[in-house]
């Protein structure tokens, strides 16, 4: 088949879309990934079509560069990933008589908004699920949001859900058992690591996990570490960076970086199916995460992490320091999560997906 995926971030599609590729490459099929910023490891193209502020006055011309590539490739499958990349390439393979036209979603975005922000991206959802003729998506719970959007669709979730499954392989601790990054960044061995991964977004949470800092983990033993954010992102809601706070911005040694964590903190307000908190147990960290939708799909409360209801930062800091002195309750979570991490093994999902590329293009 001749495949031709879109993605809105090429740095972010290394992550979820590159395997894909991958291994329909490895099937025998032709595929070619367009990014709309920066390319991915092995993306052909990039060109401005999100919809976002930066884009709109060159959405027209994205649009028609797009309906040019898929006549001049005439591929057998558009495959669309993410909401706000996914509406020009959806209706220009319609336009352009592609018989199959997959609306791959990996969050609804919608629900961690209020007012005309909310509204807005909620029909941009509907109108994904109206020019496609599949969905695929990353968790029950985004099922059951896609269906109170489109009552219509029937969306697919592949094995039990995510992108692209998880590389279990480069999680396992005794990988990075000679690792000096504690030292490196000055952590003494009986400091409590916690560590937030995501954007300086308030829908991420990082505007939670910087408060929840400042007001009730003050203590030099705690350290947060931040994944996703530099110093200059903090200084936009803090005075200054607290001591016990380290930024380290974009990283790419995210399985080296919880291996030598204690807990993963997740306060944001929605998720498709959190990477970061799949990612965190198959390391062995506790995950405490706030109680929402694509969270609860991989958190049983209580047994292998932990939910916090209404995102109480007072919750939050009561079980890190809990946890702190309690091993053996540590280890009875950990070892719970690590079951439920190896349910998404990358080498489970990816064979689970190229069955559902070929029944699709069967049933096309």
């Amino acid at each position: 088949m001749n495949i031709l995926h879109f993605h809105p971030d090429g740095r972010m599609a290394s992550c979820f879309i590159d395997p894909l590729i991958e291994a329909e490459r490895c099937h025998g099929h032709d595929s070619v990934l367009i990014t709309s910023t920066r390319k991915s490891r092995i993306s052909s193209e990039t060109l401005p079509y999100d919809i976002s502020l930066r884009n709109l006055i060159k959405l027209p011309w994205a649009f028609l560069r797009i309906c040019m590539l898929i006549k001049a490739r005439r591929p057998d499958m558009v495959i669309a990933h993410n909401m706000k990349s996914s509406p020009l390439p959806l209706l220009a393979a319609m336009i352009m008589g592609i018989r199959m036209r997959i609306y791959f979603n990996h969050g609804v975005p919608f629900v961690g908004y209020t007012g005309m922000m909310r509204l807005f991206l909620r029909l941009f959802e509907k109108f994904n699920c109206a020019v496609s003729n599949r969905v695929v998506t990353v968790s029950p719970d985004m099922v059951e949001l896609l269906r109170g959007v489109q009552r219509n669709i029937q969306p697919t979730i592949i094995l039990n859900g995510s992108p692209c499954g998880l590389d279990l392989d480069n999680y396992n601790r005794d990988l990075y058992k000679d690792s000096t990054w504690r030292e490196t960044h000055k952590i003494k061995e009986d400091d409590v690591v916690v560590v937030f991964i995501g954007r300086p977004e308030k829908r991420k949470g990082f505007e939670y996990a910087l408060k929840l800092w400042t007001e009730y983990m003050t203590g030099s033993k705690y350290k947060l570490i931040i994944c996703g954010a530099n110093s200059v992102d903090v200084l936009k809601y803090l005075p200054s960076v607290a001591e016990n706070i380290i930024c380290l911005g974009f990283v790419n040694n995210i399985p080296e970086i919880l291996s030598n964590a204690d807990i993963l903190i997740q306060p944001s307000l929605h998720e498709g199916l959190s990477y970061a908190v799949l990612e965190a147990m198959a390391s062995n960290c506790v995950v405490i995460a706030n109680d929402i939708e694509g969270v609860r799909n991989l958190i049983n409360n209580g047994v292998n992490g932990y939910l916090i209801k209404d995102n109480l930062l007072q919750d939050y800091a009561n079980l890190i320091q809990s946890l702190a002195g309690d091993r053996s309750r540590v280890v009875e979570i950990t070892s719970e999560a690590v079951k439920t991490a190896n349910m998404f093994s990358r080498k489970d999902f990816l064979p689970a997906y190229l069955s559902f590329l070929e029944k699709a293009s069967k049933q096309s």
